[in-house]
C-alpha cells in the first residue's frame, strides 16, 4: 500500500479494536468462510496490505500458510503473531509470479486512486487456478467522513468492483454483499462527524449482540446471498 494511502498513527488504535470488535470478528470469518469454499487450508496465502495482521493471524490460526505484506514497516513491527511478516508495496509486490495459491486485498483497493492496480499485481503473484479475494466498502451512499478519516477514494456497487474486476482481466466467480443490517443505520448516522480515535466505542452488551446479529447474517449467506450491505465480497480465478 502506498504511504499516502493510510495514515499509519492509526495503528495503535486499530490494534486495540481488532480482537474484539464485531466489524473485525465476523469479516475475518466471512473471510475465511469464502476462502475455504474454494481452496481450504494449507494453501499457500499471501494478505497484501495486511496492516497489523489481524486476518492473516486468524487464517494462519485455520491452517493456511499465510504471508502479510505491507508497506508501514511500524504495523509489522507490532502485528499480531503467527505468520510471516514481508515489508512490500502492494503496487510492486516482492514476489515473483505465481508464488501463492490466494492472494487476499481485504479493504485495500479503495485507497487507491488506480484500483486496478494492486489488483493485476495481485493476479501475477498468484497460482493459474488459484484465486484473488477482495474485500471493500459498499455502496456511495454510505459515504461518511470515517471513509475520509481512512483514506478512501470510493465505495463500490457490485456492478463497480465487477468492472472493476473485469478491466484487471479477471472475472468474478462470486461478488457478495455483508453486513446487511448494519446498512440503515450507517445510512442514518453518516453524516455525523466523529473522531477515528473513538469511531470503535461500544457498549460491551451491544458489541455481543452484534456479534450476534451479523454471525446469523453470516451463516445465512451461505445458503442465500444478502440483497444489501455495507461491504463486498469478492473470489476471482486466475484462469490459463
Amino acid at each position: 500500500m502506498e504511504k499516502d494511502t493510510f495514515d499509519s498513527s492509526f495503528f495503535d488504535q486499530l490494534k486495540k479494536d481488532e480482537n474484539n470488535f464485531f466489524w473485525f470478528h465476523v469479516r475475518r470469518k466471512w473471510i475465511f468462510d469464502k476462502l475455504k469454499t474454494f481452496l481450504p487450508p494449507p494453501a499457500k496465502l499471501l494478505e497484501v496490505g495486511c496492516g497489523t495482521g489481524n486476518v492473516s493471524s486468524f487464517l494462519a490460526q485455520k491452517g493456511f500458510a499465510v504471508t502479510g505484506c505491507d508497506i508501514f514497516s511500524e504495523a509489522l513491527a507490532m502485528a499480531w503473531p503467527g505468520f510471516q511478516k514481508v515489508q512490500g508495496d502492494a503496487a510492486n509486490l516482492p514476489f515473483e509470479d505465481n508464488t501463492f495459491d490466494i492472494v487476499g486485498l481485504f479493504d485495500v483497493i479503495e485507497h487507491f486512486q488506480d484500483d486496478i492496480m494492486p489488483i493485476k499485481e495481485a493476479a501475477r503473484v498468484v497460482r493459474t487456478g488459484g484465486i484473488v479475494a477482495i474485500t471493500v466498502p459498499a455502496r456511495e451512499e454510505l459515504w461518511s467522513c470515517i471513509d475520509e478519516i481512512a483514506f478512501h477514494k470510493r465505495r463500490y456497487t457490485k456492478k463497480l468492483l465487477n468492472s472493476v474486476l473485469l478491466e484487471a482481466k479477471l472475472r468474478p466467480c462470486v461478488t457478495d454483499y455483508m453486513f446487511m443490517s448494519l446498512f440503515i443505520p450507517m445510512k442514518y448516522i453518516r453524516r455525523k462527524k466523529t473522531d477515528i480515535s473513538d469511531s470503535f466505542a461500544i457498549n460491551r452488551g451491544l458489541n455481543l449482540m452484534l456479534k450476534t446479529i451479523f454471525n446469523t447474517e453470516r451463516l445465512i449467506s451461505k445458503f442465500v446471498p444478502l440483497p444489501i450491505g455495507t461491504s463486498l465480497i469478492a473470489i476471482v480465478r486466475k484462469e490459463p
